[in-house]
């Protein structure tokens, strides 16, 4: 509880300082992510001391059941993650309004076909949304850039880069984070070009 309060007073101390300086409209989130780590009375702990703070809880137990329960008592916006991994879940969340935001990420979920009927029917609902992945390089953040890229902007919260977070280039392409900002390549398919002399020869081909 002490930590996320320091934490948002610096944010805090940083927005002052950023709107002085001409970025009128920033808003700098804070996410307290537990990652299924608290136990519900733990949850609840955790909720109440920093109830008047401008924070998100993110995914405060391991159930489903067990976030919900700490979300019908939590006077602060809720996102799911982990317990995010198909359409039904999501159309749960809807009817039991049991979050404000989701964590959609691709391949947990089955892949970008399955991520993309997911995310129609979290447009459909209003939900707002992180795309992202479990992790990756430079395929992966094309295909992150094209999903968010296709999400209206009110609903899309952020993305993540996950080329930008390791050294080893396995592709060419121009989802690249520049600014704080990221764009989906225009070019055919993903718009990456893998470099297969770092990625080595395939573990198995398959023929049409």
């Amino acid at each position: 509880i002490e930590r996320i309060r320091a934490v948002r007073d610096i944010l805090d101390h940083i927005t002052v300082e950023l709107r002085h300086q001409g970025e009128k409209d920033l808003y700098i989130p804070l996410v307290c992510d537990a990652n299924t780590g608290w136990k519900m009375h733990q949850a609840l702990q955790v909720v109440n001391g920093v109830k008047d703070l401008n924070v998100y809880i993110e995914q405060p137990c391991l159930s489903y059941d067990e976030c919900l329960s700490v979300r019908r008592l939590c006077p602060l916006p809720m996102v799911l993650d982990e317990c995010m991994d198909d359409i039904g879940v999501l159309a749960r969340i809807v009817a039991d309004k049991a979050a404000d935001a989701v964590n959609l990420k691709i391949s947990k979920v089955g892949g970008l076909t399955r991520a993309r009927a997911i995310r129609d029917l979290a447009v459909s609902a209003g939900i707002p949304m992180n795309i992202e992945d479990t992790w990756g390089g430079d395929i992966v953040t094309a295909a992150i850039s094209h999903l968010a890229h296709s999400t209206p902007p009110d609903l899309l919260l952020c993305s993540t880069d996950f080329n930008s977070y390791g050294p080893v280039k396995i592709a060419e392409t121009t989802a690249m984070r520049q600014g704080g900002r990221m764009a989906a390549p225009v070019t055919p398919g993903l718009g990456v070009s893998p470099d297969h002399a770092v990625l080595g020869k395939p573990v198995f081909d398959i023929g049409i």
